[in-house]
């Protein structure tokens, strides 16, 4: 599917940085930030990528050093995305939505659930120690990327 090139865009790793920057950011903190990233994407043992949501199984994780496919792809970066992780099912799915109040109502339905971590993701977080992480992405918003096809897996 090609992405409609007047969209702002983000890149998949940078996504899943600011979901988990998200998720660090509602923690005790009581692991340093950079830790909890590493920790966040080293678990990931299978991505699925769509054009508005990314799947990821967690497992074993990845061989250090490996990177997971799709990190370079680009995704919308208008309206809203939300993360929602069911730990003791090993998955988490963020979901994109065009306005707020919809991805608002989604939020409540899911909480409504109890059974995971849901939040909307804060797209303007920044890394403390960027330089230290950088194996995995630099958070940057893509605005103006050349026109890119999203791989899709089935």
């Amino acid at each position: 599917m090609v992405m409609d090139p007047t969209l702002p865009r983000i890149k998949v790793r940078d996504l899943l940085m600011q979901a988990f920057l998200t998720g660090w950011e509602r923690s005790d903190k009581s692991t340093s930030q950079d830790e909890y990233l590493q920790s966040s994407i080293q678990v990931i043992e299978m991505l699925q990528v769509e054009p508005e949501n990314l799947y990821a199984e967690e497992g074993l994780g990845l061989p250090d050093g490996e990177e997971v496919d799709h990190l370079d792809d680009l995704l919308r970066a208008d309206g809203f995305w939300l993360y929602y992780g069911v730990e003791a099912e090993n998955f988490f799915l963020i979901q994109w939505y065009p306005d707020e109040a919809s991805a608002n109502a989604k939020l409540a339905q899911l909480e409504e659930l109890g059974d995971g971590k849901q939040y909307l993701v804060d797209l303007t977080l920044k890394r403390a120690n960027p330089s230290e992480a950088e194996n995995f992405g630099n958070s940057n918003r893509c605005s103006s990327a050349p026109e890119t096809n999203v791989n899709v897996l089935s």
